[in-house]
């Protein structure tokens, strides 16, 4: 007779081989359109396996970290196909915010953010009605405490829409959610892309080895060089300013996650190849930017798909090093 306790071993076993896929989105407001076209070529012509056992996402990533956990693995065509159609089928602006009553300045001066988020909670709930299906996390800031706080899958189906709008909640422009207790706003603040959640929520999967660990990262964000500028204005100056720290907090999370985890396979690592319109805070929901913004990451994802250089490489090699040159006159 078997023992009861060499067949727990053997599931343990079993459990510990385990291979985890992880995706993980970047935030940038009306930028999801991009991340989206991404997905959709990953999921029909990826040679590789895109059946996440793991979705993270900041902000509009947030979003569509949403519409992916609704699709059980082995339906990655039917979820790519649905976050594409979700965001060609907004009605604008309309489906994500609108004026206060009083306008801009009552938005400034007598409530919590420039717009009314309301259309968004509204999109949110009449889109996402099929329950949550894979293991996901959402990242948002804190901003009783300062700290950067996680929800996932055990929040149930209703209050995850909740957490989600935590994350897109760029703060000044729409208003912070209250949840649990405490006050939220984007994710973006403290982290705008989440792989250190992507990884540990894998390594629940693989029995803690990291070898079997795959991330994917769709950054919102290109790659193309800064405009040189020599006479800025002091709005360009803020502006500019921001892109860098951006950037590099994006750089500083990665590489701190490659130093934790080095033998994680850091796959796919999508960039955006061309500016994308928005701003600051892109809030661009224009329909044909949006379809514009879908094609692009479409054929930025064909492009990295058919080089077929690892994501460490193209994240190490070419953005960590290229960031650190020393000049010498």
């Amino acid at each position: 007779m078997v023992s009861i306790w060499f067949l727990i071993s053997l599931l343990g076993q079993t459990y510990a081989q385990s291979t985890c896929y992880a995706l993980t989105m970047e935030g940038g407001g009306s930028h999801g359109a991009y991340e989206a076209g991404s997905i959709q070529e990953l999921a029909y012509t990826a040679p590789v396996s895109v059946a996440y056992n793991v979705v993270t996402g900041i902000s509009t990533g947030a979003l569509n970290a949403g519409g992916v956990a609704q699709f059980k693995q082995g339906n990655e065509k039917a979820m790519a196909d649905f976050l594409v159609n979700t965001w060609l089928t907004l009605n604008g602006s309309a489906s994500v915010y609108v004026e206060w009553d009083g306008g801009l300045l009552e938005g400034l001066l007598f409530q919590r953010g420039i717009y009314d988020n309301k259309p968004l909670v509204k999109t949110l709930n009449s889109r996402y009605t099929y329950g949550i299906n894979r293991n996901i996390t959402i990242g948002s800031t804190n901003l009783d405490t300062g700290l950067f706080g996680q929800f996932n899958e055990s929040l149930g189906s209703k209050d995850i829409i909740t957490a989600i709008t935590c994350s897109a909640c760029p703060p000044w422009y729409f208003p912070p959610t209250n949840f649990l207790g405490s006050t939220w706003v984007d994710g973006g603040v403290v982290i705008n892309l989440d792989v250190f959640a992507a990884v540990n929520r894998c390594l629940d999967v693989t029995g803690g080895d990291q070898s079997k660990i795959t991330v994917d990262m769709i950054y919102d964000y290109g790659d193309s060089p800064l405009p040189a500028e020599t006479n800025m204005t002091t709005l360009y100056i803020f502006k500019r300013v921001s892109e860098i720290r951006n950037y590099d907090s994006q750089m500083w999370f990665y590489y701190n996650a490659l130093t934790a985890w080095p033998k994680v396979n850091y796959r796919y690592v999508i960039f955006a190849s061309q500016p994308m319109s928005g701003g600051f805070v892109p809030l661009d929901f224009n329909q044909t930017t949006l379809e514009w913004e879908v094609q692009l990451g479409k054929n930025d994802t064909a492009k990295v798909i058919s080089e077929g250089i690892d994501g460490k490489t193209i994240l190490t090699e070419r953005y960590l090093k290229n960031k650190s040159k020393i000049i010498y006159p």
